[in-house]
Formats: structure tokens, C-alpha cells, sequence
């Protein structure tokens, strides 16, 4: 005898309501949305408050910490071929800095292209390269033109992996006048593969939730280059004025990195302007630092900070 449709639709009713009350809160959270697929920390350094840690055992950590991609490790090698199997890394930040572009102040392009082929024949080619950040803090020297013509000059090099530029803040000074000027992908025209941005959740030497506005602001940027994800880095206790010591992790970020969780969510859950394939949201997210700085996530007594960041890394690949 076959169950009666409306016997078998109570029985599913009774079960789920049993599975809302049991579930725990944190895997009840997880249902929540996260376009997030990268995430780990930008750079890595083998402080230990006074000691110090291997670099395996660095990679280890972080890796065990829910990390699938290290940014800004520099330009050497060596530490790509520590990499676990499924994970990657960004050389850079800063692979070029000014004075590669520039002599004497002015733009040579002769010298980037020997800079840049370089580079290219280090990392092009690399299975643990995602992308290399050529630049930091571009806006600082270049205007939307010049980035434009930056990006365009490094992908003749790079013709296997993402060409990435630094935001320190989208808008630029680099007129006559001295003015703001927002030009990041006037016209639509590409300055790079991945909209790179520095989130800070500190003002004024508080953590503030009210700082997600400068990824609204990187989110709206990002649509008038479709196809272009956006990326963010937060410093935390790393190398900000505000950073005194252990108390200061504490005082931002809360005894048990409590505030962490708080910035993650505000972050993961903005949506910008829709597209095609839906609202943009943030794709790439990473503490700076672990073990580069004194008192930053390397430091021994923040265990309850890196279980912090294992949890958010957890929750993340759970929903993207």
C-alpha cells in the first residue's frame, strides 16, 4: 500500500522542522550566500612574537587556517614550490614599482618591457601562479590613461596569468590641478584582471562596519569594467599607526577575534550593481598579516584569532 501524498507531505514537515531546531547556529549560518572562492593571507612571514617559525611549517599554518591563496608574497620563487596541491599564490604586490616605469621621471617604456619579460619568464609559467600584482598603490603615479597602458604593456608578457593592479584608493591627483579624479575604467577600458582594494575596519582608531563603504564603492567601480572580479585585503594589528602591541588585536578586533567574524559578514554579504550573471560581490578576501608583522596573526598568544580565521575560511568554502 503506497503512503498517502499528504501523510508523506507532514512526515517531510515534522522532519524539517526537527532539522531547523537542531542544527547548530554556525552551520545554520552557512546558508547564507558568499561569492568569495579565494581567500587566505596577503604575504607571509615566519615571526613568532620572539621566535621565529620555518617557512614550511608557515605554509602549513596558513594552509590549516583555510587558506587556498597567499597574495603579495614578493618576487621570489622559492616559496611557490612549498605550496600545498590546491593552492596558489600572487607574486607581488609591487613587482613593478615606479621607478621601473620611469627614469628620471619619465615613462620608459624600455625599461618596463625588460622588467616585465623578466618577471614573465619567472612566473608565467608557474601551476602555483594565479596572477601576478604588478603594482601597488597605483593611483599614487598613474592616472586611468597610464594605467590603461600599464596593464595593456604587461599582458604582452604575461599571457597566461592575470594581470592585477593595487588600489590603495580608486581616485587619483595626477592632473594640472592637483584635483580628486575617479577615472578607474573610464569608457569601460580594462586596467586590470582583478579589481585589487585595500578595506580597512578602522576609524579613527576603532573598528568601524560603517568602512564597507569603500567596497561599495570598489563593487560600483567594478561594473563599468564587466568581467573584472573585485579583491580586498584588511590589515589587522599589522602595520597601522594604531598598532601598539598585543592590545591593540584585542581592542579592535575583541579577546577571542570576535570582530573578524563581524567584518567578514558586512563584507561578504554587500552586494553591488547587478550584472549578467548577478549582483557583484566580493570574490577575493585576505588578512594582512600572518608572521610578517610583530603582533599580527603569527603572534602566539592569537590562537583564538587563527581559529577565528579557520572558521571564516571554513564557512566560506561551505558557500561559495
Amino acid at each position: 500500500m503506497k503512503p498517502r501524498a499528504g501523510h508523506l507531505r507532514a512526515t517531510r514537515a515534522v522532519v524539517l522542522a526537527l532539522l531547523a531546531l537542531t542544527t547548530p547556529p554556525h552551520a545554520a549560518k552557512a546558508s547564507s550566500p558568499s561569492a568569495v572562492r579565494y581567500y587566505g593571507t596577503w604575504s607571509l612571514g615566519t615571526k613568532a612574537g620572539p621566535e621565529t617559525v620555518s617557512l614550511p611549517n608557515r605554509i602549513d599554518e596558513v594552509h590549516g587556517l583555510g587558506a587556498n591563496m597567499v597574495v603579495g608574497i614578493g618576487g621570489k620563487a622559492k616559496l611557490l614550490d612549498l605550496l600545498p596541491d590546491g593552492m596558489l599564490a600572487v607574486p607581488g604586490c609591487s613587482l613593478m614599482k615606479k621607478r621601473d616605469w620611469q627614469t628620471d621621471g619619465r615613462w620608459d617604456e624600455a625599461k618596463a618591457r625588460k622588467r616585465l619579460a623578466k618577471l614573465a619568464r619567472r612566473f608565467d609559467h608557474h601551476p602555483r601562479v594565479y596572477g601576478v600584482c604588478i603594482t601597488h598603490e597605483v593611483t599614487e603615479y598613474a592616472d586611468h590613461a597610464r594605467r590603461v597602458w600599464m596593464y595593456r604593456l604587461a599582458k604582452e608578457y604575461f599571457r597566461e596569468k592575470k594581470v592585477i593592479q593595487y588600489y590603495g584608493v580608486l581616485t587619483d591627483r595626477m592632473n594640472p590641478a592637483a584635483e580628486k579624479v575617479d577615472g578607474y575604467g573610464r569608457n569601460g577600458e580594462r586596467e586590470t584582471d582583478v579589481l585589487f582594494v585595500s578595506l580597512p575596519a578602522v576609524a579613527q582608531g576603532r573598528f568601524s562596519q560603517a568602512n564597507v563603504r569603500r567596497l561599495r564603492d570598489a563593487l560600483a567601480a567594478a561594473a563599468r569594467t564587466p568581467g573584472v572580479p573585485v579583491w580586498g585585503q584588511t590589515s589587522i594589528n599589522a602595520d597601522n599607526k594604531i598598532v601598539t602591541g598585543p592590545e591593540s588585536m584585542t581592542a579592535i578586533w575583541g579577546e577571542h577575534g570576535e570582530n573578524m567574524s563581524v567584518w567578514t559578514d558586512t563584507l561578504f554579504r554587500t552586494a553591488g550593481p547587478d550584472t549578467a550573471s548577478g549582483p557583484l560581490r566580493l570574490s577575493g578576501f585576505f588578512w594582512r598579516s600572518l608572521g610578517r608583522f610583530p603582533w599580527d596573526l603569527g603572534y602566539p598568544a592569537f590562537a583564538d584569532h587563527r581559529a577565528r580565521m579557520r572558521a571564516i575560511g571554513h564557512d566560506t568554502c561551505a558557500r561559495s
